[in-house]
């Protein structure tokens, strides 16, 4: 392991990612086979003069063994005592990290009623940071951190004893983390072009677009008037970069203009169970008919998770020929692969890519931005994908050729 490249991603995550403040608590998320990064993390941000650090850990293989002798409802219950173990902190304005390291492969023998209780529980308790960081600007990061399990799982061919120190040095590399840079250095200058990329799409001033690939995908998506690609730093208090690694420009759609078929790109992993080659249909809005050759139910019932569920809340934009794409690699994980491709999600929009009110729900009707107790990114651009932009002027711009910004 390249102990000098772990520390600056470490680094990267605390500096750039979180943006973590002098004598501020931090929250870190992190499975039990990461429990050594995790104590990397903490000890380097006492050293920047961090408040507590809290490390929350999770285990996989108990939590599946539990759900094999509970019901669904209670697989999915978040018990008053684990809101409050990150309420209590979240309200003393500690900052949070997320660590997603998945065992691709663990749940797939357990029966999709559980695995979808196991996703809404997971969900649920993410939620009280989701509301944190809408009231409050609570900084929240997700960040890549491996393990054996998903090294073998993503690098198939490599030898056991190798393979977790090859799959960080892959992680290194999408980070933009070497041994020349200063990752932070890097990241800023990355941040930048994609800010200047997204004022061009703003000042389009696209009324929708119309996404088609060879796979049948052919989906027209509308935005309300006040929909954008960029943020104004001012309005987000401290700067935080809430994905490590990232490539995506997003916004969100308007609620209700959402029609035509989309088919995957790539697996979703949803409550520890794959979703493969699944297409969903959209009317108005609303996810109409869904088809998967793995994972059918599973994907159904996250679309009948409740009222919002089935309507769309992002809509983002990643080149084809990005470092996580040209990797080769499937990395059974949202957080990377919806970087390797452009992505929806369904679910819960972001307020701020509408100019509405973080809490005020009226105000998300009134601009058309879905709400829901989940967000659920899939990828959806391929090498031929195809995005032509309609303004409300009337012109016809080019987004994406063959799977790659045209702007």
């Amino acid at each position: 392991m390249n102990q000098k490249l772990l520390n600056k991603y470490a680094d990267l995550l605390l500096r750039t990612g979180v943006n973590l403040q002098k004598n501020q608590k931090l929250i870190i998320e992190s499975p039990v086979e990461t429990y050594d990064f995790a104590r990397l993390l903490a000890k380097k941000a006492y050293a920047m003069g961090s408040g507590e650090v809290i490390i929350h850990y999770t285990d996989a293989l108990t939590e599946k063994e539990t759900a094999k002798h509970l019901e669904a409802k209670d697989i999915a219950r978040v018990e008053n005592w684990e809101a409050e173990s990150l309420d209590h902190y979240l309200r003393e304005g500690a900052a949070s990290i997320l660590f997603a390291s998945p065992d691709p492969f663990l749940m797939d023998d357990l029966e999709q009623d559980k695995a979808h209780a196991i996703q809404t529980h997971t969900n649920d308790k993410r939620n009280h940071i989701r509301a944190m960081i809408a009231s409050d600007h609570t900084q929240w990061l997700i960040a890549a951190v491996p393990n054996q399990a998903w090294a073998e799982a993503v690098l198939k061919d490599e030898p056991k004893e190798t393979v977790l120190d090859t799959f960080w040095e892959l992680i290194f590399k999408l980070a933009y983390v070497d041994e020349e840079h200063d990752p932070n250095e890097t990241w800023k200058e990355r941040e930048q072009a994609k800010h200047e990329r997204g004022l061009k799409l703003d000042a389009l001033q696209l009324d929708h677009v119309r996404m088609t690939s060879s796979n049948g995908t052919d989906l027209v998506i509308g935005f309300h008037e006040d929909a954008r690609f960029t943020n104004d730093p001012k309005e987000e208090g401290i700067v935080i970069h809430p994905n490590i690694p990232t490539e995506e420009i997003c916004t969100c759609p308007d609620k209700w203009r959402v029609d035509g078929k989309v088919v995957s790109a790539r697996p979703l992993l949803l409550g520890g169970k794959i979703v493969d080659d699944f297409e969903l249909t959209f009317k108005e809005g609303k996810v109409v008919d869904c088809h998967a050759k793995t994972g059918e139910d599973l994907l159904r019932s996250t679309i009948l998770t409740d009222e919002g569920s089935c309507y769309l809340g992002e809509f983002a934009l990643v080149e084809y020929h990005s470092p996580i794409s040209l990797s080769g690699k499937v990395f059974y994980n949202t957080l990377i692969d919806e970087n390797a491709s452009c992505h929806l999600a369904l679910g819960k929009g972001f307020p701020r890519c509408v100019r509405a009110h973080p809490t005020d729900l009226n105000d998300w009707e009134k601009k058309h931005l879905n709400f829901s107790k989940i967000h659920i990114d899939f990828m959806v651009g391929t090498p031929d994908t195809q995005i032509m932009g309609y303004t409300r002027d009337g012109r016809e711009v080019p987004i994406f050729v063959n799977g790659d910004f045209a702007l």
